[in-house]
């Protein structure tokens, strides 16, 4: 029986992502100063910022998993290709980021990206 009960504990830690509410800040760096930052609020939304875009990015974020996905209307947005960059991925309509520990990988189409992460302090 305590066998059962430990693999169930074990289980469940295993298999349910948590995220720290806050601030969390890019690794990459453009003039000296952290390339986004990404605020996740308690009521599940979110305000990203990119140092290069004058309006904060709005939006809703939910825990699938291990990921966090981040959908804002300002992802549908049409931009030509000299427009900044509002989302940190390929993927359209949503910004998805695998959770591991403290740190969120960018999630692409072709994997999650390993040299750049936001990271809470």
């Amino acid at each position: 029986m305590k066998k059962v009960f430990v693999f169930l504990l074990f289980s469940l830690f295993v298999c349910c992502k948590s995220i720290k509410t806050g601030v969390y800040f890019s690794t990459c760096r453009l003039y000296g100063k952290s390339q986004v930052t990404l605020e996740l609020n308690l009521d599940k939304s979110f305000v990203y910022n990119f140092r290069y875009y004058d309006t904060a990015i709005i939006g809703k974020w939910k825990i699938n998993s291990d990921t966090l996905i981040l959908t804002s209307d300002f992802f549908y947005k049409s931009m030509d290709s000299l427009s900044p960059q509002i989302k940190n991925s390929d993927m359209y309509g949503v910004d998805k980021y695998l959770i591991i520990g403290n740190k969120l990988f960018i999630i692409n189409k072709n994997g999650r990206e390993k040299n750049c992460y936001l990271k809470s302090k």
